[in-house]
């Protein structure tokens, strides 16, 4: 992880639902219950949560998974993530999906990593494209949200693809 990044990703624990408390729709106890959750999911290697930490001030501005590992011939997973509205456009996003990146084709050992955007979102269409996915085409009526069918735009990036010298 570099140095001079401006937020840090790391594995957290039930305890830091607190800081969730005012900052977000999460009640202390049904965050803890998350935690406790990603917490039994990374043993199980089926998701691997982090919350993403401001560096400066240490504030948790949101959080990133890896979920829906599947290993085999696949070393794939799916990576999910949001930033606090109050911290958005400050290059976050893309900073904790550089970490991830670095934590699934290393420590993780996975393969690939695909991402599901809705195309109105061009936020965070940007931050993939930034950290170099490569855009694989459109999920017609991917995810169910708030009762809507929603089309996804689907984007993935390989190990070899973030290998120093690849393609």
């Amino acid at each position: 992880m570099s140095s001079t990044a401006s937020v840090q990703i790391r594995e957290s624990t039930p305890a830091d639902a607190e800081p969730f408390h005012a900052a977000s729709y999460f009640t202390p106890a049904g965050v803890r219950s998350e935690l406790q959750r990603a917490i039994a999911d990374r043993a199980a290697d089926a998701l691997y949560a982090f919350g993403v930490w401001e560096r400066a001030t240490g504030h948790l501005v949101g959080r990133i998974a890896l979920a829906n590992v599947v290993r085999g011939a696949w070393q794939n997973a799916t990576l999910g993530y949001f930033i606090g509205q109050r911290w958005g456009g400050r290059g976050y996003a893309t900073e904790a999906v550089r970490q991830i990146l670095d934590f699934a084709f290393g420590e993780g050992n996975l393969h690939r990593i695909q991402a599901a955007v809705m195309p109105r979102n061009a936020a965070s269409v940007r931050v993939l494209e930034k950290n170099r996915f490569r855009f694989e085409g459109l999920a017609e009526r991917y995810l169910q949200i708030d009762g809507v069918w929603e089309d996804h735009r689907v984007y993935s990036i390989t190990a070899e693809e973030r290998l120093p010298g690849s393609k």
